[in-house]
């Protein structure tokens, strides 16, 4: 894991530290697990935890956009999660026949957990990478790219496992489609995601 720089305080240095720790760690579970569902839930800790190094740059620098960064990591990371569970294996009694629903909803999940461009997952990673290299913060910067890049391997795992056959009805074709059209929507248009989290990392830093 990358050493903090010199010369921040010791706020920045701690979520930097822990928030490496927590990137670094959850993104081998993943690796290592087999559950597709299972590694999609350690790569939202992954998410979290580089949510942390966008803290830290808000620590370091208030002025800056790590508060921001930050704040739309974890709603990409809420918004990808939940779309998981949305799809993840449905009981038989809420199978419509089709799967298109399923796959296309793992995908979106898993893409922007990954910060694949047309996703909010894209723009918050962007936004964070950008306040980490304004501090010259670089290793942590590579650290969250290759993170995203060793984490390609169980996504695309997942996704040949998913199956063909199944789908979701009720209550979770809703959420899933609410999810899934919230990830798109905010990786088309990144301004109002952009504008959500400056306002609400603006109360948080306030309080």
């Amino acid at each position: 894991m990358t050493a903090p720089p010199p010369g921040i305080t010791a706020a920045a240095i701690a979520a930097l530290l822990l928030g490496g720790a927590v990137t670094v760690s959850a993104t081998v579970l993943a690796l290592r697990g087999r559950a597709g569902i299972v590694n999609l839930w350690w790569l939202g800790l992954a998410g979290v935890g580089q949510a942390m190094l966008g803290l830290a740059a808000a620590a370091q620098d208030p002025a800056g956009d790590g508060g921001r960064a930050a704040t739309l990591q974890l709603l990409s990371v809420a918004l990808a999660v939940l779309l998981g569970a949305a799809c993840s294996t449905e009981s038989p009694g809420e199978a419509d026949g089709k799967g298109s629903l399923v796959f296309i909803g793992r995908a979106a999940a898993w893409f922007s957990l990954l910060g694949f461009p047309a996703t909010v997952g894209f723009h918050s990673r962007v936004a964070l990478l950008h306040s980490l290299l304004a501090l010259d913060w670089t290793g942590f910067a590579i650290l969250v790219m290759a993170g995203s890049a060793a984490a390609m391997w169980p996504a695309l795992g997942a996704l040949r496992s998913t199956p063909s056959s199944g789908g979701l009805r009720g209550w979770r074709r809703v959420a899933a489609i609410t999810l899934l059209g919230a990830i798109l929507l905010l990786g088309l248009y990144p301004g109002w995601g952009l504008q959500a989290a400056e306002k609400m990392a603006r109360v948080a830093l306030s309080g």
